[in-house]
């Protein structure tokens, strides 16, 4: 699911063709305490996941889960301020929502709905917002 989400963001977002990456990217620089290189990139992991109540019938059991990803967008300006990010990560936000949101990648039982977005970072010109996003399958295994 991860990739097709990837793959989803560089096709309807432009700016950000070439510029996503999975989890891993994400890992190393956080290991590294470094930011990205380019002036705008984006990073999606899965995040967690939640099951509902299981239901076991004659053959079979069920069980509805809620899959999250998460996607986190650096923008960087280089106005002393960064004001020019702070304008700029509207737009970029607001597509991306876009892009995901009412969108299933595959046969999955729901659709990606925003959960939460918030600012994660901020400072010399840069910014980090990530975006949560949801999206409902079931589980269904035969006995």
């Amino acid at each position: 699911m991860i990739g097709a989400v990837m793959a989803r963001i560089s096709v309807q977002v432009p700016e950000f063709a070439g510029r996503v990456e999975g989890g891993r990217g994400f890992v190393e620089l956080i290991r590294a305490r470094k930011l990205p290189a380019r002036s705008i990139a984006a990073y999606v992991f899965p995040s967690g996941f939640t099951g509902a109540r299981p239901d076991a019938a004659a053959g079979a059991y069920t069980q509805m889960l809620t899959h999250r990803t998460s996607v986190v967008l650096f923008v960087q300006s280089f106005d002393r301020t960064g004001a020019a990010a702070l304008d700029r990560i509207d737009e970029v936000l607001e597509r991306v929502v876009r892009a995901l949101a009412g969108w299933a990648p595959g046969d999955e039982v729901g659709v990606f709905r925003l959960e939460r977005g918030q600012l994660v970072e901020a400072g010399a010109g840069r910014l980090a917002y990530q975006l949560d996003f949801a999206i409902d399958d079931q589980m269904r295994i035969l006995t």
